[in-house]
């Protein structure tokens, strides 16, 4: 049986490409999807993720307009080129009336909600906003796969990953819930970078969410090689993978909170691996195997 997930995205290139593999690979079944702020303000991460649902034929899962800014501070951007609509054709679909929010209340409460694992890949605003609406969320969402974080060196700043900066609070709100986390960090996603030549044997698939994902992918390396590199990154993907397989990503159990106050480490995950005062709460991702990574996109993409 396929498992259930619901992805709470900020699309970008990588979240589109993790929406394409979470829709397609036979082992997931994608429930819904929530937009919220970060890698661009709201309206365009949610055209992104509409223009992505329709080209990769998704036009059957719901999607859900959530949280336009963070819980406390103003919105950070992450850059001016991640900001753009993505490559992809405009479309008339439209998301649901109800909002992210209250969907993940009435999803999460009902049958449904414990068979369902919640992939947050941006800013954790629309779950943090859930569970102070309603707190006996963290009894019913057996676990959350988050690309978030990192126990070493950030990627916005030296101490903070960007979805976990871009709403610290939030992220506190859910690494507090109690609700069973692992954590695909940087310290998981950069060790998976793809190359142009991926990029021509995910086309060649010839699908038409291949397709997408091509046009998404070759968008990243547009960007990366802005930037001076010669690969790319589709971290997002890297977390949908890691639910198809847990053995791609090898974890270690931590204590993990998220820093709100330092003046140099705002937005940074803390994690204890000795568990010196506390339990685990966290299976802190340590490293992906790239070929089987690839090997589980070329699956979900044919």
């Amino acid at each position: 049986m396929a498992q259930k997930v619901i992805l709470d995205v900020d699309t970008g290139a990588d979240d589109a490409a993790a929406i394409l593999l979470a829709g397609h690979h036979p082992a997931l079944e994608l429930v819904a999807v929530a937009a919220v702020h970060g890698n661009a303000p709201l309206s365009t991460t949610l055209e992104n993720t509409l223009r992505t649902m329709s080209a990769g034929a998704l036009e059957h899962v719901p999607v859900y307009s959530g949280a336009a800014l963070p819980l406390v501070h103003p919105m950070i951007s992450s850059s001016p080129t991640q900001e753009a609509v993505l490559p992809l054709a405009e479309t008339s679909l439209k998301p649901q009336p109800q909002h992210a929010v209250q969907f993940l209340i009435d999803y999460y409460m009902s049958a449904a909600g414990p068979e369902t694992i919640y992939l947050p890949v941006g800013p954790h605003t629309n779950l943090a906003l859930a569970l102070r609406i309603e707190p006996r969320l963290a009894q019913r969402i057996p676990r959350i796969v988050t690309m978030g974080g990192a126990y070493t060196q950030g990627n916005y700043t030296p101490s903070a990953e960007f979805n976990i900066l871009a709403d610290p609070e939030a992220a506190f709100v859910v690494w507090q819930a109690g609700i069973p986390i692992t954590m695909i960090g940087l310290e998981v996603t950069d060790q998976a970078p793809v190359t142009r030549a991926d990029t021509q044997r995910v086309r060649s698939l010839g699908t038409p969410w291949a397709q997408a994902a091509a046009l998404v992918m070759e968008h990243e390396m547009g960007l990366a090689q802005f930037n001076g590199q010669e690969s790319a990154h589709i971290y997002d993907a890297c977390t949908v993978a890691a639910v198809i397989d847990p053995g791609l990503v090898p974890t270690r159990p931590a204590y993990v909170a998220v820093e709100l106050n330092g003046t140099l480490t705002r937005g940074r995950t803390v994690a204890d691996f000795a568990l010196r005062r506390s339990q685990p709460n966290t299976d802190v991702g340590l490293g992906i195997h790239r070929d089987g990574f690839m090997q589980i996109l070329m699956e979900g993409l044919r």
